[in-house]
């Protein structure tokens, strides 16, 4: 996940092309940034946004950190609870993002997928009150509500149940699901289960996230 000034230079140039109107005005071994206007033009649920936006993208160079979008143009307001107070924007949970670019950061992707559905999201919901594709808690519950989806879970708690299975036990397809269905894994939670068996790459992130969370909630019944 890590950039350097040599792997990025490429996927620069794809972002410019795809998005003309950006240009670098910040290039050093420590962040890449690039400053301008990008058209988002999408179209759900009968609502259609056709929009310029003023951002600024900052790819951080050395860093395990994400890439990050700061809202230059001031088009969110500073009061909408997926923006935080430096201008920068809550585009997803990091273990989301880490694990959909398992294989490689793709910038391009990244603008169209996070980017410009955040600001799709953001005016759908000022228009309608709701959100369009679901909406996430922030924090650790967040991080767990990330996993809900990946593991076709019902609840948070069901989620965790699943996660600290990964987590301690082999997979056995003839065991019965953690869920409490009394099903064999096989034939309920296993398929959604067995990514993270078979890549340690993501199991190490879910894992982290899991040691994470119980520390938050051993931290918050010691208060």
């Amino acid at each position: 996940m890590t950039f350097t000034v040599e792997n990025i230079t490429s996927q620069i140039t794809q972002l410019m092309h795809e998005y003309p109107d950006l240009v670098v005005i910040r290039s050093d071994h420590q962040m890449v940034c690039l400053h301008g206007d990008i058209l988002v033009f999408r179209t759900y649920n009968d609502f259609t946004l056709r929009k310029t936006y003023t951002l600024d993208v900052n790819i951080p160079i050395g860093s395990d950190e994400l890439p990050f979008i700061v809202d230059t143009g001031r088009h969110i307001r500073q009061d909408y609870h997926h923006y935080y107070s430096d201008g920068k924007f809550c585009l997803a949970t990091d273990s989301q993002i880490r694990i959909h670019y398992i294989d490689g950061f793709d910038l391009v992707t990244w603008m169209s997928e996070f980017v410009e559905l955040y600001y799709f999201s953001y005016e759908y919901y000022e228009r309608f009150g709701i959100f369009p594709f679901g909406e996430r808690s922030h924090g650790s519950w967040g991080v767990i509500q990330t996993y809900q989806d990946f593991l076709m879970a019902k609840d948070e708690i069901e989620t965790y149940m699943l996660m600290r299975f990964i987590k301690d036990q082999a997979y056995r397809g003839h065991l019965p699901c953690p869920c409490g269905s009394s099903k064999p894994l096989r034939n309920c939670h296993g398929p959604a289960m067995l990514r993270f068996y078979k890549d340690k790459r993501i199991k190490k992130i879910m894992i982290n996230d899991l040691i994470a969370f119980n520390k938050e909630l051993s931290n918050k019944n010691e208060c």
